[in-house]
């Protein structure tokens, strides 16, 4: 069988291995720096992240080898109105507090917002189950919960509610008994002017407000990340260097379109940028809790916000290539019959929050000949995507596909080396190993050092 075509799809281990601070600690270290800086004064690559770099950050290390940090700054302007967002943003203010709770990847944050959101609602459950958790003081006017409830009661399954009612002012930030937490009086339902209950509607549109700013937030980071400019110009991995190639970006910066000067690229959760119109995609899978379906919480869902933003919803059943070819393969025609498009997958950890485009890829296949073949680009070990993937397709399919060729683990190109090393070469799938090394553009492969 030979090669049509080639798409790659991209995760945050793509801008991870071009060595770009895209790590949850990067971004959250980061902010934090700025939300300390003073008035009108700009930061330097050196001075956004010097803990980090005490700390020998392997990824910022190598990122000064490779990048022009001495020339990347954040203006006093841009500082100022970043420090103001952050510090009227509830979200930035929670993760921040919560620092040392085991959040280390971009999973555990979405993991950590759902936390959050379940605790308001197992919060409410409580109040529904026992009114007296809920008090109305003499006057009609003011209404609090039982701190019993919150500090011994719900600890042990939500330890972080109380900084969760505190970051996002439900309750009062000054409080005076401690037997009880005072609520705001804008998250009080009242009715002829007396108070009757916990405002469950205005609790929720309050943090989406808060997550809407706190994507404008992130967004403005990853603009910042887009200012990084390489040395010299990059060796062009194999997996890009086919002309036809085509990209799809879970990714929100424009890392393959900079360095690689690749065009055909879709972002599926949108793209930042200021000649970019649409806010990007970032949030959680679905709403879980029961609650959270009533008061249509859906700010926090991405397949909502792609919806409303129109980002690139369409995935690979929308490209006419593949879905063409798949079409071909059920005809008795033998039309395309010893062809195939591959599929390489760089950066994606393929968690269960992005099962929706999984199951999308292993659909095809269906006809008599395979119309795909699946290629996943792994970092130290690919034990992690091959578990994620039998958790969500289980393990026939799976192991189907590894039996019948369609499905290959191969490791991840190492960016660093490609353009340090003359002698290492990164790879593709076995089938395309066994072409003639011309066709991937390699043959004046060349050091970003070698003229320095």
């Amino acid at each position: 069988m030979t090669v049509r075509e080639r798409i790659l799809i991209i995760g945050n281990g793509f801008d991870l291995a071009h060595f770009l601070p895209t790590k949850y600690e990067h971004f959250i270290h980061a902010m934090r720096v700025v939300e300390e800086a003073t008035s009108d004064t700009s930061l330097a690559f050196e001075h956004l992240y010097k803990d980090l770099l005490d700390n020998e950050d392997f990824i910022l290390t190598k990122c000064k080898e490779l990048y022009k940090t001495e020339e990347i700054e954040m203006t006093a302007e841009k500082v100022d109105n970043l420090r103001d967002k952050l510090i009227d943003n509830g979200w930035f203010q929670f993760f921040k507090s919560q620092i040392d709770s085991g959040i280390d990847t971009w999973i555990d944050f979405e993991n950590e917002i759902k936390n959050a959101l379940n605790s308001i609602c197992s919060l409410v459950d409580e109040i529904e189950r026992d009114a007296q958790h809920f008090l109305i003081a003499e006057d009609r006017k003011v209404a609090s919960i039982q701190a019993k409830l919150i500090t011994e009661k719900m600890f042990r399954k939500h330890p972080a509610i109380v900084k969760i009612l505190w970051q996002f002012e439900i309750i009062e930030k000054n409080q005076v008994d401690r037997r009880h937490f005072i609520l705001n009086r804008e998250f009080i339902k009242y009715y002829h002017g007396r108070a009757v209950y916990l405002d469950t509607n205005k609790v929720f549109l309050n943090l989406i407000k808060h997550w809407n700013n706190f994507i404008e937030i992130f967004s403005i980071y990853i603009e910042y990340i887009d200012t990084f400019n390489p040395r010299k110009t990059l060796v062009v991995p194999k997996a890009l260097s086919k002309d036809e190639c085509t990209i799809y970006s879970f990714n929100y910066s424009s890392t393959v379109e900079r360095i690689y000067n690749h065009a055909h690229i879709q972002f599926l959760h949108g793209k930042t940028g200021v000649n970019n119109t649409n806010t990007i995609v970032l949030g959680i899978s679905a709403l879980e809790n029961k609650l959270l379906v009533e008061e249509k919480a859906y700010g926090f869902v991405k397949y909502y916000q792609k919806l409303v933003n129109n980002t690139d919803y369409q995935f690979l059943r929308g490209n006419p290539d593949l879905t063409g070819l798949e079409k071909e393969k059920f005809e008795t025609s033998t039309l395309g019959s010893n062809e195939i498009i591959e599929i390489y997958i760089w950066g994606h950890s393929l968690d269960s929050s992005d099962s929706d485009y999984i199951k999308e890829i292993f659909s095809f296949n269906q006809g008599p000949n395979p119309s795909i073949n699946l290629i996943i680009y792994y970092f130290s070990s690919p034990h992690a995507q091959l578990a994620n993937l039998i958790s969500i397709m289980g393990k026939d399919v799976i192991e189907r596909w590894m039996k019948e060729g369609w499905l290959e683990f191969v490791e991840s190109p190492d960016v660093y080396r490609l353009n340090t090393e003359e002698c290492y070469e990164d790879k593709l799938s076995k089938r395309s190993e066994k072409k003639p090394r011309k066709l991937f553009g390699q043959e004046n492969k060349k050091s970003i050092f070698s003229d320095v």
